[in-house]
């Protein structure tokens, strides 16, 4: 079984692709099912309903709702949940998510430098070790040093931060058992039966034997990464504030001072 994990629709302000469409891409790509994890700031407890119902709606693939919360700026995921918790506290809202048989996860830790208070790690069950969103990690890989925020208690997952159909990429979580029900791929993902995959190399629950190597490749990339991104922006800012020419029909016009 094929899992597209950390998915956008939207009902995130900055998703793409309503869940109908979603779905029908995911299928298309062989994902047998999504976990939808739209931006809870995004949402209220009215909108998230409505997301539910959509979701169970659909019949092109699985369809499992969640959202992407932040916390101190750190961001994590409610995976596998239908209800809205909305706790103050950070233990206490991880602890309803559990009890709903969902997952915590830390999301794309590349972005903190895989940096994480102890306080926020301290809930999750998982992190996300591989995020093939470009800026984060890519396709290639999960970087072996977000396996260091794994300790004895949780798992490793990969997900794709799916927004539209330019961030869609082959990393999947493949769970090799039959599952009959939402209840028992969410009890596969807990349990950590399951392995991280693209279309060329396949990752277990630890670091890959070859993970100096691909520590120097994210590394190397990471580099490359910045410095497109630094030259995105000034691109950008040099076409926003760059001196616009007087229309050619005026200063050609007689008269023109």
């Amino acid at each position: 079984m094929k899992v597209l994990i950390h998915a956008h629709t939207t009902f995130s302000n900055d998703g793409d692709l309503p869940p109908q469409q979603l779905a029908d891409i995911a299928a298309r790509r062989g994902f047998d099912a999504a976990l939808v994890t739209d931006h809870f700031e995004s949402m209220t407890r009215d909108s998230f309903c409505e997301l539910v119902q959509q979701c169970r709606g659909i019949a092109t693939c699985w369809m499992i709702p969640g959202y992407e919360r932040s916390w101190d700026g750190y961001h994590m995921l409610a995976l596998g949940v239908s209800e809205w918790y909305d706790d103050p506290d950070l233990a206490t809202w991880a602890q309803r998510v559990r009890a709903a048989g969902g997952l915590v996860v830390l999301a794309h830790p590349v972005r903190y430098g895989h940096s994480i208070p102890r306080p926020i790690l301290n809930e999750c069950d998982a992190v996300e070790v591989w995020n093939s969103k470009f800026a984060y990690d890519g396709s290639i890989g999960p970087d072996p040093k977000a396996y260091e925020l794994l300790g004895k208690e949780r798992f490793p997952l990969c997900g794709q931060d799916f927004h539209g159909v330019r961030h869609l990429t082959s990393v999947a979580v493949e769970v090799r058992e039959t599952c009959a029900s939402v209840r028992s791929l969410m009890l596969c993902l807990r349990t950590g039966k399951y392995r991280m995959v693209n279309d060329l190399f396949s990752y277990g629950l630890r670091p890959p034997r070859f993970a100096p190597i691909l520590t120097a490749v994210h590394r190397i990339r990471r580099r490359m990464v910045k410095a497109a991104i630094r030259i995105r922006r000034t691109a950008v800012s040099y076409a926003l504030w760059r001196p616009h020419p007087r229309p050619k029909d005026q200063t050609d016009s007689p008269g023109w001072n």
